[in-house]
């Protein structure tokens, strides 16, 4: 039986691709459990617009993503100016918060969950650099940089 899966499946397929299982399996399991559709000329044409208008959503949305990207590379870095001991060992940390904050005063929106610190809590004077992932695979390097007061 040809059914279009309406979500990926391990060992089985992609979401919208056209596939060949059991009857048994589309009609006991794919098909009542809404993981695929029975593949009929209407379904495919259907499936075949929803598909497009995906892709065109996903499309513009990867494009935003990208200008975000460009904006924060045309700031080239992020200042902070802590006090600092005499080891180069600032006084607290700089954290994820607080380059959020220091993005947000320089006019750029980023939620908390876009930047990851690879090396953890910022704690010494320096340039450092820290991950933008906004979406997916799309990721970039931000440098921050901590000066003493």
């Amino acid at each position: 039986m040809k059914v279009i899966l309406i979500n990926s499946i391990d060992k089985l397929g992609q979401k919208g691709q056209l596939i060949s299982v059991k009857n048994g399996y589309a009609r006991n399991y794919l098909i009542p459990m809404k993981k695929a559709l029975l593949a009929t000329s209407e379904n495919i044409k259907i499936f075949e617009q929803t598909r497009i208008f995906a892709e065109k959503k996903e499309s513009e949305k990867i494009n935003q993503i990208m200008n975000r990207i460009n904006d924060l590379k045309l700031i080239g870095s992020v200042v902070f100016f802590m006090k600092s001991s005499k080891k180069n060992k600032i006084f607290g940390s700089i954290g994820v918060k607080d380059i959020i904050n220091n993005l947000l005063l320089m006019g750029i929106f980023v939620k908390k969950h876009e930047i990851k610190l690879p090396q953890g809590l910022l704690r010494y004077l320096g340039i450092h650099q820290v991950i933008f992932n906004p979406y997916k695979n799309i990721s970039t390097e931000i440098q921050v940089s901590i000066l003493s007061k």
